[in-house]
């Protein structure tokens, strides 16, 4: 177990990250391997959750990491950039998964998809200064954001694809959105529009689960809260035209596109 009086822990670079890390950690992509209620009973935040088992990739350890049941959330709407609301919980606060003895942190979809020099990159950049945290059952905004952050840190110390870096910002930009901070949410969407543009290059698809139309219209509506509205249209106008589209993503291009030409009129 690390120090906790360590001045150089992983948690003193949280605060550290700037729009230029986050630009920098783009430039080359590697290419390493309220309540519900029922009839029955009304639904706590605690009854969406148990305590999943994770073997570390780095260390082995054996650890527990808190896990959204299926079913048991309830999806209400999401906004254009396609951010989801759910209720009691959000799911998006529990998709990090921190190994409390070595300090490894990913998305639970990234977490054992590790190369041999990713681990070593671990072992080296993140490990010596990490030591465990105690967190609550249940995860408030500001946990998750620093989570998310553990991760971006993580994703950048082994030198992760843009796309992975790209999600984990999104999601920290929404989660700022939560907080009505706006300077952070900005700061982490433009690092996460830059990064999945990137992505679209370099990356193979899906990026993070995301096909090609998909992260396509995520660009555009990231791009559309950062200024980049001429983009935003111009990425809007040939998707809506793109045979297959599913009905749900062409309904969010078509509105999309006409709340920007509104804004351009």
């Amino acid at each position: 177990m690390q120090n906790n009086d360590n001045k150089n822990s992983i948690y003193d670079e949280l605060n550290k990250l700037t729009l230029e890390d986050l630009y920098a950690s783009f430039e080359k992509p590697t290419a390493s391997n309220k309540s519900v209620t029922s009839k029955k009973k009304e639904i706590s935040a605690e009854d969406c959750l148990y305590d999943k088992l994770y073997i570390c990739p780095v260390c082995g350890n054996n650890f527990k990491s808190k896990t959204i049941r299926k079913g048991k959330v309830r999806f209400i709407s999401n906004e254009l950039d396609l951010k989801p609301i759910y209720e009691p919980i959000q799911p998006d606060y529990y998709d990090i998964v921190l190994c409390d003895k070595c300090g490894y942190t990913a998305m639970s979809s990234k977490f054992d998809k590790l190369t041999n020099t990713q681990e070593e990159l671990i072992k080296t950049n993140i490990t010596p200064k990490f030591f465990p945290k105690q967190y609550p059952i249940i995860y408030d905004v500001d946990i998750a954001i620093e989570r998310y952050k553990l991760a971006l840190i993580n994703s950048i110390a082994k030198k992760g694809r843009s796309g992975e870096k790209a999600y984990i910002c999104l999601k920290i930009a929404w989660f700022y959105r939560d907080k009505a901070d706006l300077e952070n949410e900005i700061m982490y969407l433009k690092a996460a529009h830059k990064g999945f543009n990137e992505a679209f290059i370099n990356d193979r698809f899906p990026i993070c689960g995301l096909e090609e139309n998909t992260l396509l219209y995520i660009i555009a509506a990231i791009g559309s809260r950062i200024g980049k509205i001429d983009d935003s249209l111009r990425i809007l106008s040939r998707l809506i035209v793109k045979r297959g589209l599913n009905a749900r993503l062409k309904s969010k291009i078509s509105e999309l596109r006409e709340i920007l030409k509104k804004i351009k009129s």
